[in-house]
């Protein structure tokens, strides 16, 4: 799902050049594509076999929200590890960037084409980086774990 976002984010930069209303999907589109790598990592790991239409398989996908990411990515464990540190930062960076697009009133230009195609690139690398972690990587269940449980004081 998230190369075929991936692919509708450029299509609307590329064909909405002078559209300011596709620029803004267009980042938008792209936040919910890595969004939804790191969704799909996490219940992939969390469910091993579980088959994709399951209620466990669903319910683990749709455990992660976006505010509990944004602060998972910003303290221990997350931002001491660099490869998912430089995941967190670029994330983090695409979803406030999301939010303008998505919240802010029509304004010129909020996104020129060159930033949203920044924006779009950003994306594409962390999807990347994300389907490049395997399952029995550390990496993975320490992903998955941070982000899916809140930590209790």
């Amino acid at each position: 799902m998230a190369s075929r976002m991936l692919d509708a984010a450029d299509h609307l930069l590329r064909h909405g050049t002078r559209s300011i209303a596709f620029r803004r999907r267009a980042v938008s589109t792209a936040y919910y594509a890595a969004f939804h790598a790191v969704d799909k990592l996490c219940a992939d790991y969390l469910t091993r076999s579980a088959p994709r239409a399951s209620a466990e398989y669903l319910r683990v996908y749709r455990a992660l929200d976006h505010a509990s990411l944004k602060n998972a990515f910003a303290r221990s464990p997350l931002k001491d590890v660099p490869r998912l540190g430089q995941i967190g930062s670029s994330l983090v960076t695409l979803q406030t960037e999301r939010h303008r697009a998505d919240y802010l009133p029509p304004i010129a230009n909020v996104f020129t084409h060159d930033r949203g195609t920044l924006l779009l690139e950003m994306a594409r690398e962390v999807v990347k980086q994300i389907e490049a972690i395997k399952p029995r990587d550390e990496a993975c269940r320490l992903l998955a774990i941070s982000l899916l449980f809140k930590e209790r004081q």
